[in-house]
Parts: C-alpha cells; sequence; structure tokens
C-alpha cells in the first residue's frame, strides 16, 4: 500500500507543547518537579522530509533548515530521523541518486548544526523490484546506498549527549508482500538488548525509530486498513510487545521518539513516553495533514531524566 496515495488532505494542524514525567503542559512547576533541574541538551527533530525536485520540496526543507538554526535558544544538534528523499523504495538508482544530491546540497548550503541520521522506510533503495527495475544484485541495493549518504557505518548506533544516551533503532525488515515491515531483525534485537544492559542505571535513555513502537496514527489509515490489513505491519512496529518487554526492563528508558504516519502523537505506556513528531514535508508538500502542520519538533532533556517537546510549524506554504 503507498501511503502517499491512500490519504487525503484534511484538517490543518499547529503547534502542541509536551511534557515528560510529571511536568506540566503550561510549564508550570509540579510536585514532581526539581526545581533544580537544568538543561542538558536541546536538539531539533526533523523528519519526514521527503525531498525531490517537485512541489518545491527543497525550498520547504531549506526553510525548515534555516528556521532551526534562527532559533533564539539554538539547539545543540538536529536530528533526522528518517524517509530524508521523496522515494528510493520504486526508483531507478540515477533518479536516486539525484534525490540523495538534492538533499546533500541544501543541507551543505543552509546547515551548519551537527546532524544525526535514522534510516526511513523511503530511504532503501529498490527493495520494489518490480518498480525499481533491479534485481536485488546491485551494489548499494537496499540500506547500503542510503548508509553511503548519510556517512553512517550502520543502520543502528548509539551516541551520548548531554548525560542522555540516544538509541537509533533501523525499523525496516524487507517482507515480500508488503515491500518492508516494522521490526528488527535478530541481529538488532540482541545488540539492543546487550547496549541497554551494558547502559548505566543512572544514564537517561531516548529511543530513536523511524516507525513508531507505540501508536493510535493509524486509525487515521482506517479505510485503507480495511481493504489491506495487512498493511498495518508498515505503520507500526510488528515486535512492538517485545519490544516494550524489553524496554520496560530498563527504567532509565524516558523517551521513545518516532516519525513515519506524519502526525504528532504523544502516549504514555507505563513509565515510557512515546512521542511521534510529524513531518517536515506535511502531506508529502501538498499541505497539512489532519491535525499537523509541515514542521518539527525542539526537544528539551533535563539532568534529573525528565524532557519537554514543542512542535514547530516553520511557516511552510505550498507553492507549488
Amino acid at each position: 500500500m503507498k501511503r502517499r496515495e491512500a490519504i487525503k488532505s484534511l484538517m490543518a494542524g499547529g503547534a502542541a507543547v509536551t511534557a515528560g514525567h510529571g511536568l506540566s503542559l503550561a510549564g508550570e512547576p509540579t510536585a514532581a518537579e526539581d526545581p533544580t533541574r537544568k538543561r542538558t541538551v536541546r536538539f531539533a527533530h526533523l523528519t519526514d522530509v521527503h525531498v525531490y525536485d517537485q512541489r518545491n520540496a527543497a525550498q520547504g526543507l531549506a526553510t525548515a533548515i534555516r528556521h532551526v538554526h534562527e532559533q533564539d535558544d539554538r539547539p545543540d544538534f538536529i536530528l533526522s530521523g528518517g524517509d530524508a528523499v521523496y522515494d528510493a523504495l520504486e526508483l531507478p538508482r540515477a533518479a536516486v541518486e539525484s534525490q540523495w544530491a538534492l538533499w546533500k546540497s541544501v543541507w551543505k548550503e543552509h546547515g551548519s548544526l551537527p546532524v544525526r541520521h535514522c534510516l526511513g522506510n523511503h530511504d532503501v533503495w529498490g527493495w520494489n523490484q518490480a518498480k525499481s527495475g533491479t534485481t536485488g544484485d546491485e551494489a548499494g541495493w537496499g540500506k547500503q546506498l542510503a548508509l553511503d549518504q548519510l556517512e553512517l557505518a550502520q543502520p543502528y548506533y548509539t551516541f551520548d549527549s548531554g548525560g542522555w544516551r540516544f538509541f537509533v533503532l533501523d525499523s525496516m525488515t524487507f517482507d515480500e508482500q508488503t515491500v518492508y515491515r516494522a521490526e528488527l531483525d535478530p541481529a538488532q534485537m540482541s545488540w539492543l538488548a546487550s547496549e541497554l544492559n551494558s547502559t548505566p542505571s543512572a544514564t537517561p535513555v531516548v529511543i530513536v525509530s523511524h516507525i513508531p513502537i507505540l501508536t493510535v496514527g493509524a486509525i487515521g489509515f482506517a479505510p485503507e486498513l480495511r481493504k489491506q490489513p495487512h498493511a498495518s505491519k508498515m505503520l507500526s512496529h510488528v515486535d512492538g510487545y517485545e519490544l516494550l518487554n524489553l524496554l520496560e526492563t530498563h527504567p532509565n528508558v524516558k523517551l521513545c521518539l518516532s516519525g513515519h504516519t506524519h502526525l504528532t502523537e504523544t502516549l504514555s505506556f507505563g513509565p515510557i513516553d512515546f512521542v511521534n513528531s510529524g513531518a517536515v514535508s506535511g502531506l508529502w508538500w501538498k499541505g497539512h495533514f489532519r491535525h499537523t502542520s509541515e514542521g518539527y519538533n525542539l526537544v528539551d532533556l533535563f539532568d534529573d531524566g525528565t524532557y519537554t517537546t514543542r512542535y514547530v510549524s516553520y511557516g511552510w506554504s505550498v507553492t507549488g
């Protein structure tokens, strides 16, 4: 199922503020908030850009990047949440490389902050072999081309910032029925368990995945899912139960951050919050998608293991 063809542009959306683990949305102190807490890092989560040479997408990305850099309280870095390019799944290599060249040129011209990357499903080259005209034996086929473009050694990794540890996951597993499904392969699941075990219990953790581990956003696709129920495995992690069981054994896991559905969303499941950051491209550069405008999330992390997020609309208007 191709989501951008199944969804129609609905209501306009706006900004939202979310506070985690005992913080009030209005920013007033609560009983659980430590007044001496210190922010240790701020980052911007930009996801689902889908840049290509149509609908002024490159101009939109440039506007978003500049908006981040012009914040009065400037972020320390940018986290790119996946689906950087419009669609590598279904295109021949030359077209995919053209989209990546556009992506890199916009960032080079307008961005100076450090950027961390997460792979998205549309960044994976050629898995739809019928439409991409690939055999699977081409150099770079699958995830490798995107890894090379983003200068990533592997599709999942950790990094530390501001006393927090980030786990960047690879959500995509090849699926013959639907091209991809949201699931960690056994090697990655084993790696995640091992790395969580080796992380000090006093170190708060952010889990980053392109596809949500937990979401109610799939309700926005209900008409399509009634026709193709198997497509649900493309919208949220089919191994969500196993992931939740693993994450809940580590109380220092505070926040799971994702994209993919192009909708803003915040859920709490026990001690863990699940935040979805909307999309820089909105409805694939065609306007707002339901309650969510084109935008990105500003995330503040604090030394007491709490966080706040603020979804920011960067002022984009459909121009083409």
